[in-house]
């Protein structure tokens, strides 16, 4: 098709609307009905797949997620649902982080206002914007008419922001899939690499001592901050041996400290500290060597401190961790995106990225996997988070002219 025609503003007052629920982890069932709306007003088929009904809610990961009876993911279906056809699916989180900022917002963080060209609002960027714009490029399509030789499945998922327990679920629904795009904030680039994370606590023991009286006490906290500073110089040392052209970053694989704890009464010596973040992972490096590269910095610093070589740190893993992953640039999702650009009139960009997010969940269960979205990541989790209107219809015409582009491709080898 020559050219796609989105319904702009019915698109952008959608999103607005869905930006002023507050669908904060743990509740995203204050937004799903409009979801479901979107579907069930045009006829199309529509599910609310309940947590509870899945496996993976009685694993270890449904087990640290509250209220799995009433949380769901909604997945639905362009026009219709043909069994016998395989599905290309559109992945979007509705889940959105908590404000803990508030007083650095200049408006209220759950306004949905437009305004200056913008839709402003927790979850505007992450990733209401891009759940939006798929979903107006199926109505795009819908009123040119265009029929697809496989179904288009959009699931709005649950829990992203913490365990990927929402797409971990929906992965039981559509096992099989020829290919999906998680939409996240990519600015319009075409994500197909992103390093991992792990996340790590180190403890750090001293001796409490009244403050009248220090030297009889072993102050954790300036052992807590030679640790500190070691990992920086480790994760300065990593960013400049890994690197990647298509994430063209200070940091391939940042490693960073997000919370930093000493002692806990003004007038006793500390005698805990703790720190904790994340370390990136290379693709082709293994979990296994990184948790073996982090431990032996800390270990170093242990070994030049009489004290901490008597009573070592210790470092904990948060979690299993979230893979590297990439897909080769010659799979169809891929070349249908970028096909999908050029046909809106817009240069193709390969990146990378090294924000953790369910596509690892879905490269680690085989299934070829890009990431594409409208926005900045920067204003993400950020105060006065917000998204370019032009940025989500503009990724709405991609979105339909890589669906129209991969249609062509499954008939025949015709993209570049």
């Amino acid at each position: 098709m020559d050219s796609i025609d989105i319904a702009a503003d019915e698109q952008l007052q959608f999103l607005s609307a869905t930006v002023s629920r507050a669908s904060v982890t743990g509740s995203e069932d204050s937004v799903t009905d409009l979801y479901v709306d979107f579907f069930a007003s045009r006829g199309w088929p529509v599910d609310r797949q309940v947590l509870a009904s899945s496996a993976v809610a009685h694993s270890e990961t449904g087990a640290v997620e509250p209220r799995i009876d009433e949380r769901a993911n909604v997945i639905g279906y362009y026009r219709v649902r043909r069994p016998e056809l395989p599905v290309v699916v559109i992945n979007g989180h509705v889940d959105v982080v908590p404000v803990l900022d508030e007083d650095q917002w200049e408006r209220a963080p759950f306004s949905g206002a437009r305004a200056d060209g913008f839709v402003h609002g927790r979850g505007a960027v992450d990733t209401k914007g891009g759940i939006a714009s798929a979903l107006w490029a199926l109505d795009a399509l819908d009123r040119a008419g265009v029929d697809l030789p496989f179904d288009v499945a959009v699931e709005l998922v649950v829990g992203e922001e913490t365990t990927g327990i929402g797409t971990r679920a929906a992965l039981e629904r559509i096992p099989s899939r020829l290919g999906t795009i998680v939409l996240e904030p990519t600015d319009g680039a075409i994500v197909t690499v992103a390093s991992g994370l792990l996340f790590f606590t180190v403890e750090v023991t001293g001796r409490a001592a009244h403050t009248s009286v220090p030297w009889h006490g072993i102050d954790a906290g300036p052992k807590t901050i030679e640790i500190y500073r070691a990992l920086r110089r480790l994760g300065d040392e990593r960013a400049a041996m890994l690197t990647d052209e298509r994430m063209p970053f200070p940091s391939a694989v940042p490693l960073a400290i997000g919370t930093v704890d000493i002692g806990g009464w003004r007038a006793a010596v500390p005698a805990r500290g703790t720190l904790s973040g994340r370390i990136g992972v290379m693709p082709g490096e293994s979990m296994d060597h990184v948790r073996d590269v982090l431990t032996a910095c800390v270990d170093a610093v242990a070994a030049a401190d009489p004290w901490l070589t008597e009573h070592p740190p210790v470092i904990r893993w948060n979690n299993q961790g979230l893979h590297s992953w990439e897909t080769p640039e010659s799979d169809s999702v891929v070349r249908a995106l970028a096909e999908g650009c050029r046909r809106a009139d817009l240069t193709p960009r390969i990146e990378g990225m090294t924000a953790g997010c369910d596509a690892g969940i879905l490269r680690d269960a085989g299934v070829a996997t890009v990431v594409f979205g409208p926005g900045e990541m920067r204003y993400a989790h950020s105060p006065d988070e917000k998204i370019a209107e032009r940025d989500v219809v503009e990724a709405a015409r991609v979105l339909a002219h890589a669906l129209v582009a991969w249609a062509e491709l499954a008939d025949r080898d015709s993209l570049p």
